[in-house]
């Protein structure tokens, strides 16, 4: 009885202590008993500075030490927890390796076992003889008998509440450093989350109740220290809803914003859109004409059109992009058609001179390489100064209906007469800013122009309502009618000369080839084939007879225009290339595609490279040479040969390789900082869009939920999450 009173005691001590020691998110880490200046400093080199910062460092795994089981069944291996008595307790150093090691030797009435401890001589503080503890460990045999090594512990009798490094069910681990045990990030972490006073739930009750959700505080203790599996999957189910919330309450506040910017109102230009999709060689889908439908609606109205163009490869984004030009044209107004790369660039010029020649628009081309215009049939390269600085006059003038070009757009020397419309293409290879800037051309007495914004692969549902949710969004599945499946085949190294011969009879055909490589020169640290060596193989080796050519991005850009122009000619039957040619390069003769490394590109970025073949009325084939052809890398690929729907493909990728491979820089920026909510839960997706939607419906400007507006932040976010 004394004793229990004894244990009894200190507990209390403990918890009057820690409520001695209140703390708050923003004190710094420095405040902190129990670490020294050492432990301090590498908090603070992992980002650690503040109270706030220990309490949201979560663990990225746990060591289950939730099933005890008795002395007599631990075996060498095993990971286990028991509950024993301390018989004796010992210290000593062991010279030849420099280590103190401290020795408890355990019992439980059913059998013995000795844990041990290296050079944690502190341990005779909190481990004392004829008292019995929780211990968790490996069981490792050793020349000594079986040792329990380095285990963690808690006194039994106080459970979750001891200081002295209680054993929890599920024990966190978290990412660490040098210099920092995990028995002192559990312990300050324990720490802070006792003894924080000003933790706040940001999420409206309604919201908590009507979803099911943790309380935040539970679900910080939860997912640091669960009692049972289910505690902590619900807490990371609250903290990933939170995660996403923040996400579409930001973008929530955008679109918000933006509808109240105004536009000028382009009216239905009827005569000359039908006339120029009559005009067409070819028949829009269906999916084209509704998203064509959708891009005129919203050039109708005085809100700034911000849409995004979300279309599989060889669905025709182009032409609708087109059609929405010649409507601002028929009003009186201009289009810019921004591109990431000047073959991109480049390729939008050709197309859409094509499509206006017998509309009559003028489209110029201007690019830091690039300084080209179309009229009356006519297509003029301006050269020189004086020419260059003619077609800067025609673009500010409003002579030009299109102009088409690169970031150079942005340039203070390209000016516009009436800037309607601005089309970004590929718009994930451009910040923010850019985009910005290009707009800022066409506002004007406080009027904006309207935005369309195009995809370069598809992008699946959920990612695209987390990302762009602020966007309106069109989507284009259907391909044009009249174009065969392309043959897709996964070549293994035996199989590489069968896949030589298919090429050679396409050849022979009279069709080309492209060959796709990771590398432009060649790297023995990386093992994967070159540009350059891929090149001389094949014109050494593989195909002598044939006329090959290589491109990269390195090659100044008038020889890679007269590469691209002896390819389209045909005079070049076999085109070795880096990515370069993943978008912006339509060569209907083109009938296969190889890739080299082919395992070092994600789904959506194989199914880019296959899009450059299939356009002409020839069967197409695709090859994909792995430079791993190991189980996990066949099973991957396996899906392009399984199917050609880009969305499909884009859904596999999001799932095995996150949603870098389909965002840019600056969104998968953001998104990489999500530790618990996963793009692709559609249901917690749609979930958090629905509470942002209401909770932005009643309160806009969040001036009632002061704490919600605090944890999303004051900035109302211009784009989507930069």
């Amino acid at each position: 009885m004394q004793k229990r009173q004894v244990e009894d005691h200190r507990y209390h001590k403990i918890q009057f202590l820690l409520s001695c020691s209140r703390m708050k998110l923003s004190d710094p880490i420095s405040s902190l008993r129990g670490t020294n200046s050492k432990q301090r400093a590498v908090l603070e080199v992992m980002g650690l500075t503040t109270v706030r910062d220990l309490i949201f460092h979560f663990p990225f795994r746990y060591e289950d030490f939730s099933v005890r089981i008795p002395l007599s069944q631990v075996e060498a291996g095993m990971e286990v927890t028991v509950v024993a008595k301390v018989e004796r307790l010992a210290s000593r150093h062991a010279f030849r390796r420099r280590l103190s090691l401290t020795e408890a030797f355990l019992s439980d009435g059913q059998g013995t076992i000795t844990a041990v401890w290296f050079n944690q001589p502190y341990l005779s503080k909190y481990v004392r003889a004829g008292e019995t503890y929780r211990f968790a460990g490996k069981a490792v045999q050793t020349k000594y008998g079986l040792r329990l090594q380095n285990p963690v512990y808690g006194r039994e009798s106080l459970g979750e509440a001891a200081m002295t490094g209680p054993v929890s069910p599920f024990l966190p681990v978290y990412p660490s450093s040098a210099g920092l045990t995990q028995f002192v990030l559990r312990k300050l972490i324990r720490n802070c989350l006792s003894a924080v006073v000003d933790l706040r739930d940001h999420l409206p009750e309604g919201v908590i109740d009507g979803y099911g959700l943790m309380s935040l505080s539970d679900a910080l203790r939860s997912v640091h220290f669960p009692e049972v599996i289910g505690d902590q999957t619900a807490a990371r189910r609250r903290l990933a809803f939170d995660e996403l919330l923040r996400i579409q309450l930001a973008m929530g506040r955008t679109r918000r914003y933006r509808e109240s910017r105004r536009a000028q109102a382009v009216t239905f230009g009827r005569e000359a859109v039908l006339g120029f999709v009559e005009g067409l060689p070819f028949k829009l889908t269906d999916d084209q004409r509704r998203a064509a439908w959708e891009v005129i609606r919203d050039m109708e109205k005085d809100m700034p059109m911000n849409r995004l163009l979300d279309g599989d490869v060889g669905s025709g984004k182009t032409a609708v992009a087109a059609l929405a030009a010649m409507n601002a044209a028929a009003a009186g107004h201009q289009t810019a058609i921004m591109a990431p790369t000047e073959i991109l660039a480049l390729q939008h010029y050709r197309t859409l001179s094509a499509m206006y020649a017998a509309g009559g628009l003028k489209v110029a081309l201007w690019t830091n390489s690039y300084h080209r215009s179309f009229a009356d049939g006519e297509d003029r390269e301006r050269r020189g100064k004086a020419e260059s600085m003619a077609l800067l006059s025609e673009i500010a003038s409003g002579e030009v209906d299109v102009v088409v070009g690169t970031q150079a757009l942005v340039e203070p020397s390209v000016s516009f007469a009436s800037l309607m419309l601005v089309v970004v293409d590929e718009q994930h290879r451009f910040g923010v800013r850019i985009r910005q800037l290009l707009c800022d051309k066409g506002s004007a007495d406080g009027l904006e122009p309207h935005l369309l914004t195009m995809t370069a692969t598809p992008i699946p549902r959920s990612l695209a309502l987390a990302v762009y949710g602020d966007l309106d969004l069109s989507v284009i599945r259907e391909k044009p009618g009249g174009r065969q499946p392309i043959k897709t085949k996964v070549v293994s190294p035996r199989g590489r000369q069968a896949a030589y011969g298919a090429v050679r009879r396409e050849l022979e055909a009279g069709r080309q080839a492209f060959v796709v490589c990771p590398l432009i020169d060649s790297s023995d640290m990386l093992g994967v084939t070159s540009v350059t060596e891929e090149h001389d193989r094949l014109v050494g080796e593989v195909f002598p007879d044939y006329e090959i050519g290589q491109l990269h991005g390195r090659l100044p850009a008038a020889e890679k225009e007269e590469m691209m122009r002896r390819f389209r000619s045909g005079e070049i039957k076999v085109l070795v290339a880096t990515s370069v040619i993943e978008v912006g390069v339509d060569v209907p003769n083109a009938t296969v595609m190889c890739v080299e490394g082919a395992d070092r590109f994600g789904l959506a970025q194989l199914h880019q490279f296959r899009g450059r073949v299939g356009r002409g009325e020839h069967q197409s084939y695709c090859f994909l040479f792995p430079a791993n052809y190991g189980t996990a890398v066949r099973e991957r690929l396996s899906a392009m040969e399984a199917t050609d729907d880009g969305f499909v493909l884009a859904e596999k990728d999001l799932a095995l390789r996150g949603p870098g491979d389909l965002l840019g820089v600056e969104q998968s920026g953001q998104l990489s900082e999500l530790k618990f909510a996963s793009v692709a839960d559609m249901d917690l997706v749609r979930d958090t869009r629905v509470a942002a939607q209401s909770i932005l419906e009643d309160d806009p400007e969040l001036d009632n939920h002061p704490v919600l507006r605090e944890f999303i932040g004051e900035s109302v976010r211009e784009a989507h999450l930069e």
